[in-house]
């Protein structure tokens, strides 16, 4: 039995030393000369903050702001790509994270994965150049603000809700009792100035008139290839591609070398790593046809 358990201890001393060093391979801080960033903007875009073994995965502004200036401070970082495949997310947190690209020293390209909808593209917009994947799905440009209506079963259920309110509008959008026109009006006029907002930046970033931008957004998705003829992308390409575009920009002779930032936990990196990509996986369906509390992209 001892011998059992001491062949035990040390096959988990072995495992975690084995861990450790692969850990700490991945980290990718070793300098092999000049390099293209990677700074992965994968999931819903929002302001959470978490930290600690168990962090949730999901772009933040000051997550992706501290890996851009990680990029900045590195010499040896000629170029950054962000690598989006995201829904969209909260309207504060996707135009900071734009800002943020928007603010970069260095040439940044945006590569768009499997989904770069709403959000995900408002972050892509500020980028110096856009490579989409031929299946990639984008767009999306629109505004949304969901509430949930529980009046009639509520009713059903025989559960009344009190409510005391300093304030005309303070429970405006409870989900306790119906709407007015008035309140309705006044989300909608919310809702119609954050669209005008969107519409405006992708403008700019584009160099797209107003009117054309009008057209083409309305919600709709594109593909990657659609994405290029309507001018919401530069090319098509894979992220080898967009890499290589951001070595050239960023003055790299042949294949840069990569280095990518993430923001991990030891957990996540080397234990939860099937139950994490299983459960964002098993939820993404949900959170990109769901939008997050608030006004979205």
């Amino acid at each position: 039995m001892r011998k059992l358990v001491l062949i035990a201890a040390v096959l988990a001393v072995i495992t975690v030393i084995s861990l450790a060093g692969a850990y700490l391979l991945t980290r990718e801080d070793i300098d092999f000369g000049d390099k293209v960033a990677v700074i992965e903007v994968h999931g819903v875009i929002t302001s959470a903050q978490t930290s600690g073994l168990f962090e949730v995965e999901g772009p933040t502004p000051e997550r992706i702001r501290s890996q851009i200036e990680k990029a900045e401070k590195d010499p040896s970082v000629k170029a950054i790509v962000l690598d989006i495949d995201s829904p969209g997310g909260t309207i504060v947190a996707s135009e900071a994270i734009a800002e943020a690209v928007k603010d970069a020293k260095k040439p940044t390209v945006a590569w768009l994965g499997e989904i770069a909808t709403s959000g995900g593209y408002y972050v892509a917009s500020a980028a110096d150049y856009i490579v989409a994947d031929k299946g990639t799905m984008t767009g999306s440009i629109g505004v949304i603000f969901v509430f949930p209506q529980y009046e009639r079963l509520l009713d059903k259920l025989g559960v009344k809700m009190r409510v005391f309110k300093a304030g005309k509008y303070k429970d405006i959008g409870s989900p306790y009792r119906n709407m007015t026109e008035e309140e309705e009006e006044i989300l909608n006029e919310l809702v119609q100035t954050s669209y005008e907002d969107f519409l405006e930046t992708v403008a700019e970033n584009r160099n797209l008139s107003m009117d054309y931008v009008r057209s083409i957004a309305e919600g709709k998705l594109y593909t990657g290839r659609k994405a290029v003829e309507v001018g919401l992308a530069d090319q098509v390409g894979t992220r080898q591609d967009a890499i290589e575009i951001a070595g050239h920009l960023g003055g790299i002779e042949g294949t840069p070398e990569v280095i990518t930032y993430r923001e991990r936990g030891f957990l996540h990196d080397f234990v939860g790593v099937a139950s994490s990509r299983f459960g964002y996986g098993f939820a993404r369906g949900l959170l990109s046809a769901e939008a997050p509390e608030g006004l979205s992209y």
